[in-house]
């Protein structure tokens, strides 16, 4: 139950705050992750956002539609000096008027077990290229915790938390934004190799200027590793 009331009081929170943000939705994601070669491993993420509810809209359409659709695949090293060094790629189709946006993504990460925590660091760049668009460049930094619910290992059959805290820097057109995003779920291990998580994700976008964009979203993710 301790799981349940701790993501109902997040609940809550968000849905209270919501109605104030521009955007509320869903995003489900699969993420699945599988060695390529001895010291290599590819993570392939498949995600969609759903639109529930926007405040103000264009009038263009309704306050609910689908936005879009996100595949990407990434290939890290995971063993030797290199560890936690990877490159990816991601394809976007924008489903509103069903065009493509291409990301190349670069990226170094790494972790460290404290007592009862496991905590995550994230370094990344990357590039985005849309027709009739300017190149976008990012500089992004993550950093994330994973607590488990029982003892200090999160083993098969048992709750955990998990939060992150990202920021990131961007440079369009000579032009230069900021966003910052927050995050927090409860996952379930299942096995060793499969967990399900459903949180909140908070983004605020374009914090330089006053057009600043206000983004909340339910998660829900499923994860596996072969």
């Amino acid at each position: 139950m301790r799981p349940i009331l701790i993501l109902f009081f997040l609940f809550i929170c968000v849905f209270q705050a919501s109605f104030a943000q521009n955007r509320f939705g869903i995003m489900p994601q699969i993420n699945v992750d599988f060695k390529l070669t001895d010291g290599w491993k590819v993570n392939s993420k498949l995600e969609n956002r759903q639109i529930l509810y926007q405040n103000p809209y264009d009038g263009t359409g309704g306050r609910v539609e689908f936005e879009r659709t996100d595949l990407d695949v990434i290939i890290t090293r995971d063993k030797g000096v290199l560890k936690g060094l990877g490159a990816g790629y991601m394809i976007r189709r924008q489903d509103i008027d069903g065009s493509f946006v291409h990301r190349f993504i670069q990226q170094y990460s790494f972790s460290r077990e404290l007592t009862g925590i496991n905590l995550a660091h994230r370094f990344r760049t990357d590039q985005t290229l849309e027709e009739n668009e300017a190149t976008q460049y990012r500089l992004r930094y993550r950093i994330s915790l994973e607590k488990p619910l029982n003892g200090l290992e999160v083993d098969p059959k048992e709750f955990y938390l998990k939060f992150s805290n990202e920021y990131v820097g961007i440079l369009k057109d000579q032009v230069g934004n900021l966003e910052i995003r927050a995050g927090s779920s409860v996952g379930y291990n299942l096995t060793d190799n499969t967990q399900l998580e459903t949180g909140f994700d908070y983004r605020a976008e374009e914090l330089i200027g006053s057009n600043t964009e206000h983004l909340l979203w339910l998660t829900i993710g499923f994860y596996h590793s072969f």
